[in-house]
């Protein structure tokens, strides 16, 4: 398809270097617009479309479009996380996309495609423009359940100067928990095997119980392993106390960019302060690694986490947010309220749900809790 001078086409994997060697090159670029995100997200139904925007002969923009099937429905939802990646003020790349989109969507009945570009909220004025004349609509929320949080915290690695620098910036009680695990004993270690990653993945499964949040299964994080860590893009941190792991943060890396996914330890070990150690092994490696920024996936939920992501002195970030190109009005519209209404009200009834499932399967095997 070519339209106003760009071509657009989908890729396979014959092509993911190309596709990888360009997308980072984009300052709007981020780690969840790697080849491999795709892969990630097949683990929970996603398949992947891979939409390549070229201008003469050269790459100038990228989708990496997400189609899942809704159970028991012949309809498909649409999402390009944290995409389109191209210059926001690139119309013809813009709407060529956008074409792309449309026949994919007549294809497999897609009720409507949500994007969440990486674009500051103070620079997305063209993108906005641009968009709203192909009729997406602009969200006023700020997080859903299943995208990326709008507005979160990130570290300015480029202009932070050297390590030692970002480490003195801290203040002093910070400086103090990142020391205080070590003199007990705390060893923070890079995990080499996939024994380590389910170790982490036990102890995040009952951390993220214990703590009310959903987290998902052992084989997305498998994933995360094969597809970031093993691929030397990413890095499982474990928290190790007299011989045992304990705790750690998954990150992951792409195009200079840095992202802390997951990260857990058991309240019985808060003494040792590893949230703040392992925390720390993770920002001095992405600057090591030559990371522009460092971002924690949002501002917290609780006041505790925003209060404790604060003390790596991160800046708010806000994003130019959610916008849905809706395909099939009324089905987008019943969408929409059961994503914003219905949803919210049930999902106490669900972490509550999972929560003493957990502690039913614990008291029959005997398993301590956490």
């Amino acid at each position: 398809m070519t339209l106003a001078g760009v071509e657009v086409r989908e890729i396979d994997e014959r092509e993911r270097q190309y596709w990888d060697a360009y997308v980072q090159t984009f300052a709007h670029g981020h780690p969840m617009n790697a080849y491999d995100w795709g892969k990630v997200r097949r683990i929970d139904g996603w398949i992947p479309a891979y939409i390549v925007a070229e201008r003469g002969g050269r790459f100038c923009g990228a989708l990496l479009l997400l189609m899942k099937k809704l159970p028991g429905l012949p309809y498909r939802i649409f999402c390009g996380p944290h995409g389109p990646v191209c210059r926001p003020d690139d119309r013809e790349t813009i709407r060529a996309i956008h074409e792309k989109v449309l026949e994919l969507a007549r294809k497999n009945r897609a009720i409507f495609l949500r994007i969440d570009p990486n674009i500051r909220e103070d620079e997305a004025g063209a993108f906005r423009r641009i968009v709203a004349d192909l009729n997406y609509v602009h969200l006023e929320q700020r997080w859903t359940f299943w995208n990326s949080p709008r507005d979160e915290y990130r570290i300015d690695l480029a202009d932070a100067g050297s390590v030692e620098d970002i480490h003195d910036a801290l203040e002093r009680d910070t400086r103090r928990c990142i020391r205080k695990g070590a003199k007990d004993g705390l060893l923070i270690e890079p995990a080499t095997s996939e024994e380590d990653l389910q170790a982490f993945y036990d102890i995040f499964k009952d951390f993220s119980t214990t703590r009310g949040f959903m987290a998902r299964g052992y084989e997305y994080q498998k994933k995360l392993w094969e597809c970031y860590v093993a691929a030397g893009r990413g890095r499982l941190f474990l928290a190790k106390y007299q011989g045992n792991i304990i705790g750690g943060l998954l990150c992951i890396l792409y195009g200079r960019k840095c992202v802390a996914m997951h990260m857990g330890t058991p309240y019985k070990y808060q003494k040792l302060q590893t949230y703040y150690a392992y925390v720390w092994e993770s920002i001095r490696w992405a600057k090591e690694s030559g990371c522009e920024w460092y971002s924690f996936r949002g501002v917290g939920t609780t006041l505790t986490q925003e209060a404790f992501k604060k003390k790596f002195n991160p800046s708010v970030v806000s994003l130019a947010g959610y916008y849905d190109c809706p395909f099939r009005p009324a089905l987008y519209r019943l969408f929409h309220w059961a994503e914003f209404t219905l949803l919210p009200a049930a999902w106490p009834l669900l972490v509550k749900g999972r929560k003493m499932a957990s502690l039913t399967i614990k008291r029959l095997t005997r398993q301590p809790a956490l």
